[in-house]
């Protein structure tokens, strides 16, 4: 049973998505979901209902006398929801949801949070940690109004805004030398798949790093532990984490063998209509680029 299931309207819009397309993959791909996700959604309104709202064939799907009926009802639902935060979003905005990857966290939200929260006095900000794929998800269905990501967001909806770029270096634990390399274990970062690229181009061993992770936190937790090898933002870089940038002053640094830098990402719908969220945005860039 859906507990508090007409408060969330995904799950009536991925009914009318899947009744328009007749097809889990392509309305999956629509509305940025897995087709797991799509099947699960509708498994859940068919529970709610007590009836089978599509007949899933082979090749193809069908949709029920029951399926039918829900349509108009489902497209009023959803058309007066959308007036209602049309109507909201033209009033003033007091509230801003924002999201970020854990890396674009780390490498500017937690330099930018504090004062954002205290340039905006009168606006409630939530804030999230999500991946890039939620991120893009979620700014589709209106559930956050920005986000900063480490890679683009390609979507035609989506204004994808290069913010700055972070150069990179080596980073080694202190107590061993570079030269002898039988005790040093590489973890690999991940940043993006073009900057990773870059990277195993010029270090083929990260390829077979003992620990892969998408967190500079995790992978700083594991250099401290014992000696390793890692690839990681210039400590110098204004926006870094304080508590990133204290840790990393334990190891010893050297260059890159080419220039390699991570690119930070402003991203929201092309879209936006809220009345503030614009200051938000122009206060962000301001103050990054």
């Amino acid at each position: 049973m859906i507990t508090g299931f007409f408060v969330d309207i995904r799950f009536l819009t991925t009914f009318l998505e899947v009744a328009e397309t007749r097809h889990f993959g392509r309305a999956a791909e629509n509305l940025y979901l897995t087709q797991s996700a799509v099947s699960a959604r509708i498994k859940l309104l068919e529970e709610y209902f007590n009836t089978a709202l599509f007949i899933r064939n082979r090749n193809s799907i069908q949709i029920t006398p029951a399926g039918e009926k829900l349509i108009p009802f489902a497209q009023e639902l959803s058309d007066t929801l959308s007036r209602a935060r049309k109507l909201l979003a033209e009033e003033e905005c007091q509230h801003i949801s924002c999201a970020s990857t854990q890396n674009a966290f780390v490498l500017c939200f937690s330099h930018l949070l504090p004062n954002l929260l205290s340039h905006f006095s009168s606006v409630s900000f939530q804030h999230e940690i999500a991946t890039v794929e939620q991120i893009t998800r979620q700014l589709h269905e209106h559930s956050i109004d920005l986000a900063l990501t480490t890679s683009q967001v390609k979507s035609d909806d989506i204004d994808s805004m290069l913010l700055f770029e972070v150069p990179l270096c080596i980073y080694q634990s202190n107590q061993t030398e570079l030269g002898n390399n039988r005790d040093i274990h590489d973890i690999n970062i991940e940043w993006s798949n073009s900057v990773n690229d870059k990277l195993a181009k010029m270090y083929p061993e990260l390829r077979k790093a003992k620990l892969r992770t998408s967190s500079i936190d995790v992978a700083l937790t594991m250099a401290t532990a014992e000696s390793c090898r890692l690839i990681l933002p210039e400590s110098s870089h204004a926006f870094l984490d304080d508590k990133i940038r204290q840790t990393l002053l334990q190891f010893d640094t050297y260059p890159l063998e080419q220039d390699v830098k991570v690119p930070l990402y402003l991203n929201q719908l092309k879209s936006q209509k809220n009345v503030g969220l614009e200051d938000v945005t122009d206060f962000i860039t301001s103050g990054l680029r």
